[in-house]
C-alpha cells in the first residue's frame, strides 16, 4: 500500500473522529453513556386530564377541543414518584398542533409541592419531539406530577382566534443516552417555531426563545466541522495552498446551501402560519385584530381622550415591558408620545404643566396627596382617565 493511500485511511479516520467528537460535543453527550435507554417511563395521553380547556380520552390519545377563558389550556396527570435525575429525557407527540400557540412542560415535586415549574418546548410539529430537561435547573428531586400547557404565541396571532383543535398523543421519560441526547439536539435544531421576537437571530434560540442552555447552533456546529476538516487536510494529507483551497470552498459552500435550505424551510413555516392567521382577513381591518388586543384598546381610549388636545401635548407612557410601551405608542398614533423611561434618561429633562402621564397595566409611579415623583421631580397631578388597564394624570404643577 502506497504511503498516499495510508494518508487518506488516516484522514478519514482522523476526521471522522474529530467530527463524532463536535457531535458530542454539541449533544452534550458523555461517551460511557448506553446507546439506548435502560429505563422509561410512558404516559399515553389519555391518561392526561384537562384542567383548563375541555379534553376527551380518545383510545390512548387526549383530544383537546377548547381553551379556558384566558385562552390557554393545560392537561396533567399524577405519575409514581419519578426521581427526576434518572429519566432526563422527554419526548412528546401531537397531532394536528397548531403553528399559533406555544408549548410548555409543566410539573411538580415532591420537595415543592406548592411550586408550579414550567419549561418552554420545542413546538411539536407533526412527529415526536425531544427535549433535554438535565439542562433545566428546576428538574431536580422527585416528581409527582406531569402536564403540558398551550396558550397562544406572544405578539403573533389575537388570542381569541389562536387555539384550534388537538390531539395529545403523549408522552415519555427516557434515562440518559446517546439516542436521547442526539434527539433532543436534533429537535433543538430543527424544531419549527413561529415568529417572535428572537427569531431575528439566527444563531439563538428561536424554537422558545426562553433563557436555558441550549444545544450549539447548526452554523457554529457547521463552522467548526469546516475547521476541523481544513486542519486535518492540512496536517494528515499535507494539502496546502490551492489544493487546499478548492475543496474547502466546495465543502463550505455546500453547508451554506444546506443551512440556507434550513432556513428558507422554516421561513416558509412562519410565511404559512401567518397566511393561516391572516390571509381571510382583508388587509384594511388588519389593524383591528391584532394579538395584543387589549393594548389597542387602551391607544383607542387614549386617542379618543386626547382627541381635543393640541398635537404638541407631551404623553409619556410607562408599562411593564418595553414592548408594551412601543406598541402602545405605535398604536395611539399620531399622538405625541414617548416612553416615560427613555423621556427621563435623556439630559436636561424637565416635566411642563399639562404633560399627560400614562400608566398601562402598572400602578407605578402613582401619586400620592396627588404629588407624584417622576424621576428627580416632584408634580402635583390630578387623573384624568381610570379603568382596569390605563390610568391617565394630567400635570397641573411643577413643585421642584
Amino acid at each position: 500500500m502506497t504511503v498516499a493511500r495510508w494518508r487518506l485511511i488516516a484522514f478519514v479516520l482522523v476526521l471522522g473522529a474529530t467530527w463524532l467528537l463536535l457531535l458530542l460535543w454539541a449533544a452534550g453527550i458523555d461517551p460511557r453513556l448506553p446507546f439506548t435507554p435502560a429505563h422509561t417511563q410512558s404516559l399515553p395521553g389519555s391518561r392526561y386530564h384537562a384542567v383548563f380547556g375541555k379534553a376527551m380520552p380518545d383510545g390512548q390519545q387526549l383530544r383537546v377541543s377548547a381553551a379556558a377563558e384566558d385562552y390557554s389550556a393545560l392537561q396533567v396527570t399524577d405519575v409514581p414518584e419519578l426521581e427526576a435525575a434518572d429519566l432526563p429525557i422527554l419526548r412528546y407527540a401531537f397531532a394536528d398542533f397548531p403553528g399559533t400557540l406555544e408549548l410548555s412542560l409543566v410539573f411538580r415535586t415532591r420537595e415543592a409541592p406548592d411550586d408550579v415549574e414550567t419549561v418552554s418546548l420545542p413546538a411539536p410539529g407533526a412527529g415526536t419531539r425531544t427535549f433535554d430537561l438535565s439542562r433545566v435547573p428546576a428538574w431536580r428531586g422527585t416528581i409527582v406530577e406531569v402536564g403540558f400547557s398551550q396558550f397562544p404565541v406572544a405578539q403573533l396571532a389575537p388570542p381569541a382566534g389562536a387555539f384550534k383543535p388537538f390531539a395529545f398523543t403523549g408522552a415519555r421519560l427516557e434515562s440518559d443516552s446517546w439516542r436521547g441526547r442526539i434527539a433532543a439536539m436534533w429537535s433543538s435544531w430543527f424544531a419549527h417555531a413561529p415568529w417572535q421576537l428572537i427569531s431575528v437571530s439566527a444563531i439563538g434560540p428561536v424554537e422558545t426563545g426562553d433563557a436555558l442552555p441550549h444545544a450549539p447552533r447548526p452554523p457554529l456546529v457547521v463552522a467548526l466541522a469546516l475547521v476541523a476538516l481544513a486542519l486535518v487536510a492540512r496536517f494528515v494529507l499535507r494539502w496546502r495552498g490551492d489544493r487546499l483551497a478548492r475543496p474547502l470552498f466546495a465543502a463550505a459552500a455546500i453547508a451554506w446551501v444546506g443551512i440556507d435550505a434550513a432556513w428558507m424551510r422554516e421561513l416558509d413555516y412562519r410565511r404559512a402560519v401567518d397566511r393561516d392567521i391572516w390571509g381571510a382577513i382583508p388587509f384594511a381591518q388588519r389593524q383591528d385584530h391584532v394579538a395584543d388586543e387589549r393594548t389597542l384598546a387602551a391607544a383607542e381610549r387614549l386617542k379618543v381622550l386626547l382627541a381635543n388636545e393640541p398635537p404638541t401635548t407631551r404623553v409619556l407612557v410607562n408599562a411593564e415591558t418595553p414592548h408594551e410601551i412601543l406598541r402602545l405608542i405605535y398604536l395611539a398614533a399620531p399622538t405625541n408620545a414617548s416612553s416615560l423611561g427613555g423621556y427621563l434618561a435623556a439630559p436636561h429633562t424637565r416635566i411642563p404643566s399639562g404633560t399627560v402621564l400614562v400608566n398601562y397595566r402598572v400602578d407605578r409611579p402613582r401619586p400620592l396627596n396627588d404629588v407624584m415623583r417622576i424621576g428627580l421631580r416632584k408634580v402635583r397631578v390630578k387623573v384624568i382617565d381610570r379603568n382596569e388597564d390605563l390610568v391617565a394624570y394630567r400635570v397641573e404643577a411643577v413643585i421642584r
